[in-house]
């Protein structure tokens, strides 16, 4: 890429954001592994999971990205400055308590099981209160294990289910995380613990 061509290709990016600013365009929280190129290339984000709980080790971090038709434009953190005032985390979280889209149940899991997997944000419902209320109530259940192996995949089953479906869960859970045939960013080895609609804590595998 030549230095023109980078100069237009970053103005376009600003193009976009500020569409975004303009109400245009959507902002989301998008889950990436640490090991993103992003975190390295300036790219806004937070660390939303420590490995094993080391506050030193980053494992998944959430980026920011505008949504629009020809794909997700990431948030750079000179980006930040676009929105003025405004709380573009509370703008994205929002968007994502908004979103619609449906949660499945599996049949292979007897129906006990939520899945919502092939979209664009489907993993990050993991990040919302409001998807996550909608999971405890098709499930009856407020506690739940959640699995994000890789983006575009989400499974969600009761904690208190029986020895069975468990593990039957993580069977499925390592299969989508080995998957070599599934082209989709991986995430983290990880089952996240919902209580009430709120993460509280992590099972690391």
């Amino acid at each position: 890429m030549t230095d023109q061509e980078k100069k237009q290709y970053l103005a376009e990016i600003d193009q976009d954001v500020q569409k975004a600013v303009d109400g245009e365009y959507k902002l989301y929280p998008v889950l990436q592994p640490a090991s993103w190129p992003g975190v390295k290339n300036g790219a806004l984000y937070n660390v939303e999971v420590y490995e094993d709980n080391d506050d030193h080790i980053p494992l998944v971090v959430k980026s920011y990205a505008v949504e629009t038709p020809n794909g997700l434009v990431y948030l750079s953190k000179k980006h930040k400055e676009f929105f003025g005032n405004r709380n573009l985390y509370q703008e994205a979280s929002d968007n994502l308590d908004e979103l619609e889209q449906a949660f499945n149940f599996e049949k292979e899991f007897d129906n006990k099981v939520l899945s919502s997997n092939g979209t664009r944000f489907s993993s990050e419902r993991a990040l919302s209160y409001t998807q996550m209320r909608m999971a405890h109530d098709f499930l009856e259940s407020e506690e739940l294990f959640v699995s994000i192996p890789r983006r575009g995949n989400i499974l969600i089953i009761p904690k208190d289910s029986d020895k069975e479906l468990l593990d039957m869960f993580l069977y499925v859970h390592r299969h989508n995380w080995n998957d070599k045939t599934n082209d989709n960013t991986h995430i983290a080895n990880i089952l996240l613990y919902v209580k009430s609609g709120n993460r509280e804590g992590i099972v690391y595998l």
